[in-house]
């Protein structure tokens, strides 16, 4: 077999403090190099940040890497300043990230790395722009998770690739692979003996193509981060000699190790250089190892994940108004730093505050501030005829749901010939019985652990008021877990609904918080030409449905809420088909929720919902971490219509 392999360092791994990365550097980072030097040419990655660190704790360190580099023993593989989820920040975030990465590297290395590695290995056809824009020649991405969904011949995992971008663009791709890295982890922690490692990694069937031994954190050997009660036990032997030792029989089995660039001259092979998608409908997000590990992770989950990334999406848009990156490179540095990875993961309290006041600081700087819609409950009771209550402004026509918390049962306008495009699927409208309940629009839902499901869907009485712009429906609805204020508004000089929640719970959601159900009304819709599309990190992305069913919301364990998301870095995303679409937004950009979107096949009209989520829940997911208990926060979102595609 052709080897090679790619370690990835991280010296703002979350759960490391800050004191211990001296530690870390001689216990994991001079083994790697010394690992290196004996023969084994191998991939190391580190972000600008990363090698910051190094350099002002350990030059030599920095010193000896240059020596490697310049003996071709080793190569720098690329990422960004930050270790950031390039899918969930806005494009002027990952040009910046990548371009200062890309500098920080050129100085403290004098070297240009050829291949990025993909942040926690999460993609979108959006960053390809980025990648090339920065000056890389490849990305090493995991395989397992793109391939998934995907009908590829089983060769293609062992050749390099094209990963397709929004347009006609394209990047060469060499893969990583989850469960064969996490092979060696297991032989060096001792919980796979070494024969047992070599008989899995001698029957995967490469034939002349390549193999990844290895593409994940150096930090793990002879070193516990602390992320784990019952993290592996560590060895009295070295582990990083247990993987010269694997390394060793490997090679006089005549297995051959190279360097990761080596892996790009497969490109003309007749299994390399397709072009390949490697995101999809189900899957718009693809990230790293097992499906805990999603784009919820670094979105919602966390110690306040929703705060931080709201805070920097702010932090972020002053700074595109106002300071180009030309000449404010500090801010937009620190501006990558806030929106590192682990500082959303399990990152210690003490490093959160740090983190925390960082970004506050940035944001005083910039005069940035997380805006909330201000509103209140007022106007002239309404008594409806029923249950339903119809509103009609002439740009928008309304039925809302009285006994369901203002719920919309239908919503047209008249760039959609009047015809319903939103609204509620009531009981009975599907045959199967899995489906047999309502399904209905602009709602909430919490849910979590200890806690009976909350939901907006109760009777209530309705104030009505009208201004010049628009007519105003209003209700508060007591809730398990505290109050909630909700409006909608229906414009009258344009075709616009807004709908507009105030929260005031008595502590943060302990579980998911999804807000702002949109349920498309698909009766008259060619079902072969739904979609959806949004922005992940770069330009606009369109996913087709036809013939799908999943669900971005199903969550993996009782400990991990859902499974998919999107970044709607844009704050748009778009639903829809053939004969209509509907656009909806956040009513503020910074506001930094993720989108899911449910598509099930059914009789008689396809199952298909878009919704917002505040909040979910895994196992980094830690309450009572800010300094006022209590959760008060105001948000809305608007929908509007749009011709079909």
């Amino acid at each position: 077999m052709k080897i090679f392999a790619i370690f990835h360092l991280n010296l703002m791994f979350s759960s490391i403090p800050e004191e211990s990365r001296t530690e870390v550097i001689k216990r994991c980072y001079w083994p790697l190099l010394k690992l290196a030097e004996s023969g084994f040419p191998l991939g190391i990655e580190a972000s600008g940040i990363t090698l910051e660190i190094i350099r002002d704790l350990d030059p030599e360190w920095i010193t000896n890497f240059k020596a490697l580099l310049r003996e071709h023993k080793t190569e720098f593989v690329g990422s960004g300043y930050g270790q950031i989820i390039g899918p969930l920040v806005p494009p002027s975030v990952n040009r910046a990230n990548l371009a200062l990465g890309m500098q920080t590297g050129q100085e403290i290395l004098d070297t240009t790395p050829q291949i990025a590695l993909v942040n926690e290995q999460a993609w979108s056809a959006g960053m390809v722009e980025h990648y090339r824009e920065a000056g890389y020649k490849a990305v090493f991405m995991d395989y397992d998770n793109p391939a998934r969904y995907a009908d590829w011949p089983e060769h293609i995992q062992h050749f390099p690739q094209r990963a397709k971008g929004t347009d006609a663009e394209s990047i060469p791709v060499i893969w990583s692979r989850s469960m064969v890295f996490q092979k060696l982890q297991r032989f060096a922690h001792r919980e796979l003996e070494l024969s047992e490692y070599l008989d899995y990694m001698e029957n995967l069937g490469t034939g002349d193509g390549w193999l990844p031994v290895y593409g994940n954190d150096a930090e793990i050997f002879d070193f516990r981060p602390g992320r784990y009660k019952y993290e592996a036990a560590q060895n009295t032997e070295s582990e990083w000699q247990l993987i010269r030792q694997a390394f060793e029989v490997l090679s006089k089995r005549g297995h051959e190790f190279r360097l990761p660039s080596e892996v790009l001259r497969d490109l003309d092979h007749n299994s390399g250089g397709n072009k390949l998608d490697l995101t999809c409908a189900r899957q718009p997000i693809p990230v790293k190892k097992q499906s805990k590990y999603n784009i919820t992770r670094w979105a919602l989950s966390g110690r306040d994940d929703f705060r931080l990334n709201s805070l920097c999406r702010a932090a972020c848009h002053k700074l595109e108004q106002r300071f180009t990156f030309s000449r404010n490179k500090d801010k937009w540095r620190k501006l990558c730093f806030c929106w590192s990875s682990d500082l959303r993961t399990h990152i210690t309290k003490k490093k959160y505050a740090a983190a925390l006041a960082k970004l506050e600081q940035l944001a005083a700087e910039t005069k940035a501030v997380v805006r909330e819609p201000s509103f209140e409950i007022s106007g002239i009771p309404a008594n409806p005829h029923g249950r339903m209550l119809k509103i009609e402004t002439g740009a928008a026509s309304v039925t809302l749901n009285t006994a369901k918390g203002l719920a919309i049962q239908k919503a047209s306008f008249p760039s959609h010939n009047g015809i319903p495009s939103l609204g509620t699927l009531d009981h009975g409208y599907f045959d199967e019985i899995d489906l047999g309940a309502d399904f209905f629009s602009g709602h909430i839902i919490m849910e979590g652990p200890g806690i009976p499901k909350d939901t907006d869907l109760a009777r209530i009485t309705p104030f009505i008021e009208e201004t010049d712009e628009y007519i105003t429906v209003s209700g508060s609805i007591g809730l398990y877990q505290g109050m909630l204020d909700k409006v909608l508004r229906i414009h009258k000089g344009k075709e616009q609904i807004d709908i507009l929640y105030r929260f005031a719970l008595d502590s943060r959601p302990p579980g998911y918080a999804r807000i702002g159900h949109v349920t498309l009304l698909t009766a008259d819709m060619d079902p072969t030409r739904l979609f959806y599309s949004t922005c992940n990190g770069g330009r606009k992305e369109e996913f087709q449905l036809n013939g799908l069913t999943f669900d971005h919301s199903d969550n993996i364990s009782f400990a991990v809420s859902a499974s998919q998301g999107l970044g709607m870095t844009d704050s748009r995303v778009v639903l829809g088909g053939a004969e209509r679409a509907l656009e909806i937004c956040p009513l503020y950009p910074e506001h930094g929720f993720i989108t899911m979107v449910k598509c099930r096949q059914a009789a008689p009209s396809p199952f298909v919902r878009v919704f917002f989520s505040m909040q979910e829940m895994d196992e980094t997911s830690l309450r009572g971490c800010n300094s006022d208990p209590k959760f008060n926060f105001s948000t809305g979102f608007s929908i509007k219509p749009l011709p079909g595609e």
